[in-house]
């Protein structure tokens, strides 16, 4: 399967009809079956379309979203809703902030080649200062097929906390969906510390996309990565494809049987106390 990872570097975000455009085309070019956005791809549209009240300060801008955004979360999931019917392909559209009985969300959604939503996922870990803005973690990690791979969506911090990429694998999962927003600067092992050693960790692929764009007073400048178990990428790097912050798309193929050959040579999850795990696995 062929998948890509967009940066959103160098689409024209000033006008929906511009952004739709330059996204059907790169995506077009990619030729993949299953593209990742980054995180915060509504909040860096929102305020670039005009969509979104913008403010100079980071924190003001987050506490404003977590009561104004309703109409706009709604237009961006149909824009990307059209886009994957119209291509044909799994859209994992990043992330936005969205309310739900007064709790505030940073939430994933993906769609399916039909433009309906096959997944959600609320962001499970968040950090200090997420709390301080108010936002309530997500308290389930879910999967679902793509193209007969059992995927989970990873969202922001959720990349720094190995508990969630473990849980993903004892539930099944063959291939992990990062949407990512890291400040731009000396973050190449934070990164690093993230998903590729989830990967590493659990035996599965992962297409990170990692955002390149500001929002109020931040930069955002990471690496999109396609990663996958050492053993079975090039120069055992854990790389399938790898970008620069500017790159906007990186793309590779994913030939699960070899990851499969893989987990049966060296079964990392059979080495496992299960018991360790029973209680985050209960219904």
């Amino acid at each position: 399967m062929q998948v890509a990872a967009i940066s959103m570097a160098g689409l024209r975000m000033n006008s929906i009809e511009k952004y739709r455009s330059d996204l059907s085309v790169l995506i077009k070019k990619s030729g993949a079956q299953l593209a990742v956005l980054p995180a915060y791809s509504s909040i860096v549209l929102g305020l670039s379309a005009g969509a979104l009240q913008p403010a100079g300060d980071y924190n003001i801008l987050f506490r404003q979203l977590t009561g104004s955004c309703g109409d706009w979360n709604r237009q961006f999931l149909d824009l990307h809703s059209s886009l994957a019917r119209e291509l044909g392909l799994y859209l994992a559209a990043g992330t936005l902030i969205e309310t739900d009985f007064g709790h505030h969300f940073h939430t994933a959604y993906c769609f399916n080649p039909g433009g309906d939503i096959c997944c959600r996922q609320r962001q499970t870990h968040l950090s200090g200062y997420e709390r301080e803005i108010g936002l309530s973690r997500g308290e389930e990690l879910r999967l679902f097929s793509i193209n007969g791979l059992q995927a989970g969506m990873v969202i922001g911090n959720d990349a720094r906390h190995p508990e969630v990429g473990r849980i993903f694998a004892l539930l099944g999962a063959d291939l992990l969906l990062h949407s990512g927003a890291l400040e731009a600067g000396f973050n190449c092992w934070p990164q690093v510390a993230g998903m590729w050693s989830q990967v590493q960790q659990n035996q599965v692929w992962a297409v990170e996309a990692q955002l390149k764009g500001f929002i109020a007073n931040r930069t955002f400048a990471a690496s999109p990565a396609i990663i996958g178990p050492c053993e079975i990428t090039p120069g055992q790097s854990g790389y399938l494809a790898r970008g620069y912050p500017e790159t906007p798309v990186i793309t590779a193929e994913l030939s699960n049987k070899a990851r499969l050959e893989i987990s049966q040579k060296y079964p990392l999850l059979k080495l496992l106390n299960p018991k360790a795990y029973s209680a985050l696995l209960q219904d």
